[in-house]
């Protein structure tokens, strides 16, 4: 039987509020999860079965790197994984060649960047140091990859952020065998045998609160009482106002305005078998042991599951300039077929009758998304330190977005700033 006051209400059940809620309710409190969507995971959502052939990422995907909290769990929930295996191509100005992502001058930035000694945005940074026309190319080439990959603003983003995180990211990564979801179903399994409460379709708009005693009210007009709330939506639906707190958190909105979060919208494209990797004849261009394809095309970005055999090549549109495209997911697929008839060098016509599947996601107009994930800029690490102190130990905030570390903007982040949460919690006690 439920309480009628929880101890901890969590609002939001992805990475970050579910790795929390295993461990305040395995540490014996009881826990209410209130989530937005219909279903658990945020910005992990693995589509299994329906029109296409195997499991499929509409959202997070890889791991990068050696990320010890994702793969403990991943040991937990007995998923495997498997690391990207194959040839990077490139196709520029009509050209294919097997390409390498970065350009001649990238050792000579790295240089640079190692040698600075205060932070600036990395786009103040290349003009400062590569503003001479022999280094247009790598200009160019850095900007895409900050605002493809890092979905950053070159003019915002940390220049030295990024040098943390070049130095020590596997670009190529692993992805676990089965999808993400697997790894926040384990957890809410986890939540669930331990009696915890979990709420979905539940918009949670309003919260009223004095030390140790919170109301939250659900755009359904229900109304869910505890001793503390654990708030874990995305940064940019608490920049939105989508949660109303009263009384007010000044100093909370004013930080949350520093923190900036890139948008970026998922093409997924499956085919009926690997035209990249067709031998003879073809109207295709040929790319053998195709993993990530770069081009100078609208869609610039695609990857393969490679080596697992689904012929599926995904496609990432991030950055400012998804701020400004239209919403309806007709024409932006419209977009990502031109993209690939491109880079594949054939006709829209004929590419489409290779089709076996197609969808969009566009994490940008997701109304409990508004984004993709953060990225660090010179104001973040203050930002992140006035939202991570709690409120008269009754309100406190977790997610990747508030993870000052290399590995902001995951699901290492998002599962290491529920953690700390949720320990805190416990360590300062309830009255």
């Amino acid at each position: 039987m439920k309480p009628d006051v929880f101890d901890i209400v969590i609002i939001g059940a992805g990475a970050a509020g579910l790795s929390a809620a295993k461990i305040l309710s395995t540490a014996g409190r009881s826990i209410c999860i209130c989530e937005a969507r219909d279903r658990i995971g945020g910005r992990i959502h693995t589509l299994k079965g329906g029109e296409f052939s195997g499991p499929v990422e509409a959202g997070a995907e890889f791991i990068h790197g050696d990320l010890p909290l994702t793969k403990a769990l991943m040991k937990q929930a007995k998923v495997s994984y498997y690391a990207g295996k194959g040839q990077t191509w490139t196709v520029e100005k009509n050209e294919l060649a097997r390409g390498d992502l970065f350009d001649d001058n990238w050792d000579i930035l790295l240089t640079k960047l190692r040698q600075l000694e205060h932070d600036i945005t990395i786009g103040e940074f290349l003009k400062t140091f590569f503003n001479e026309p022999k280094y247009q190319s790598l200009v160019e080439g850095v900007t895409r990859f900050v605002q493809g990959y890092d979905a950053a603003d070159v003019n915002k983003a940390s220049a030295l952020a990024l040098r943390e995180e070049w130095a020590n990211e596997n670009i190529q990564g692993y992805r676990p065998i089965g999808g993400y979801s697997l790894l926040v179903e384990h957890l809410w399994s986890e939540v669930n045998h331990l009696h915890g409460v979990l709420k979905l379709s539940t918009v949670i708009n309003k919260i009223v609160w004095r030390n140790n005693y919170v109301e939250m009210y659900s755009d359904r007009n229900e109304k869910i009482t505890a001793r503390k709330v654990l708030v874990t939506v995305p940064v940019s639906v608490l920049k939105s106002g989508a949660i109303k707190f009263d009384p007010p958190l000044a100093q909370h909105q004013e930080a949350l305005q520093q923190l900036e979060v890139g948008g970026v919208i998922k093409f997924l494209v499956e085919f009926k078998g690997p035209i990249w990797e067709r031998r003879g004849p073809s109207k295709f261009n040929r790319m053998p042991a195709l993993n990530f394809l770069f081009s100078d095309a609208f869609i610039p970005t695609w990857w393969s599951q490679r080596p697992a055999e689904i012929p599926l090549l995904t496609g990432w549109l991030a950055g400012p300039v998804v701020q400004n495209l239209p919403q309806d997911d007709n024409v932006l697929l419209s977009q990502a077929i031109s993209s690939l008839a491109y880079v594949f060098g054939c006709e829209t016509a004929a590419l489409e009758k290779e089709i076996r599947a197609a969808k969009v996601f566009n994490w940008y107009v997701d109304p409990y998304a508004q984004g993709a994930y953060a990225y660090k800029t010179l104001a973040t690490s203050t930002a992140v330190r006035v939202l991570t102190r709690p409120l008269d130990n009754t309100i406190y905030f977790a997610g990747e977005a508030l993870y000052d570390g290399p590995e902001m903007g995951t699901v290492e982040a998002a599962l290491a700033s529920g953690n700390k949460a949720a320990e805190e919690i416990i360590r300062e006690g309830f009255f």
